[in-house]
């Protein structure tokens, strides 16, 4: 087999399994926007245009509280919205992901006896979804 085939497999696979976020266009980008600018919505708005499905996870995050980790997620759901020109992000669901665990464990023999003793923590991550949205200025009073 080309190892030239096998590494690029490889290195693709490791990135995008590094990824932090995603997206799936369902509606007309606009242009970029500074991410400062877009508002996190819990309701829909009266009137909204759907842009993208979007979602951000708190992984590589050196966060370890519920709220760390959702301020990262809500920062990269804004960047992600940010670049496809949506003005809001339409929380939809969170869930906390179990992305591995972290475990020690030491063990003791002597003549025709072993004992072993193990802990394990997981590792968890949170995952949230959410909808990039286009919300129209209220027309100017006259």
């Amino acid at each position: 087999m080309n190892i030239k085939l096998v590494m690029l497999v490889f290195i693709s696979l490791f990135i995008s399994a590094c990824s932090t976020s995603s997206r799936q266009i369902v509606g007309e980008k606009r242009p970029a926007i500074n991410a400062e600018q877009v508002e996190i919505y819990y309701t829909a708005p009266a009137q909204y245009e759907q842009i993208a499905f979007i979602q951000a996870s708190s992984k590589n995050a050196l966060a370890f509280s519920d709220d760390a980790m959702q301020r990262v997620i809500i920062a990269r759901l804004k960047t992600e919205a940010a670049a496809l020109g949506a003005n809001g992000v339409l929380l939809q669901q969170t869930e906390e992901q179990v992305t591995g665990s972290v475990g020690s464990g030491t063990g003791m023999s002597g003549r025709n006896v072993g004992i072993g003793i193990g802990l394990s923590f997981p590792v968890t991550n949170q995952l949230s979804h959410a909808v990039a949205i286009y919300v129209s200025p209220p027309p100017a009073e006259q």
